[in-house]
């Protein structure tokens, strides 16, 4: 989760709230793998969104070539396009995303819409994260907390909020 989060950084998480009030796009959550191990995420999209990942957009032209995410929230309107200030500079994976089961690989950019209690997820490290471009969209009962702060290291502390906003995308029909 580089840059958000380092090795070490000590994190309050909420356990309870997360069953009763599900994840919000943007929130950085603990996950289950599908072999069980916890990992820390952002969710990138809820259910019912329609999420697509173009590992070679292109925002105008004369503009270069570089990974996107790409939202229909509720799967309806135009396409927005993800900007994330919290990602790691740099991603340059050119992966698109997604196939029928969730998964990244696809030959080119795929809409996928998440089906009720899924989410999709990713890390910010963008180029070496293992998250639903892996593992497919995780179910809700695979998240296990909401991160809510880091209070270690002392002069890192404070909210993990996403800072992410959505811009219209006009570079894809709607």
């Amino acid at each position: 989760m580089l840059p958000t989060l380092d090795d070490g950084d000590v994190l309050l998480v909420d356990r309870a709230a997360v069953r009763l009030v599900p994840p919000h796009r943007g929130d950085v959550v603990v996950v289950a793998e599908p072999n069980g191990v916890p990992v820390v995420k952002r969710v990138i999209a809820v259910p019912g969104d329609t999420v697509e990942i173009d590992g070679a957009h292109v925002d105008g032209p004369g503009m270069p070539a570089r990974p996107a995410v790409l939202l229909k929230p509720d799967g309806l309107g135009s396409w927005q396009r993800l900007d994330e200030p919290y990602v790691l500079p740099g991603w340059v994976l050119g992966q698109s995303c997604c196939l029928a089961d969730g998964r990244g690989g696809s030959s080119g950019p795929r809409p996928l819409t998440l089906p009720a209690g899924e989410f999709f997820v990713l890390g910010d490290n963008r180029n070496v994260s293992r998250d639903s471009r892996a593992f497919g969209p995780v179910p809700g009962d695979r998240i296990l907390a909401r991160v809510l702060v880091r209070y270690w290291p002392e002069g890192r502390a404070g909210s993990l909020a996403s800072g992410a906003t959505m811009v219209p995308d006009a570079s894809t029909p709607a």
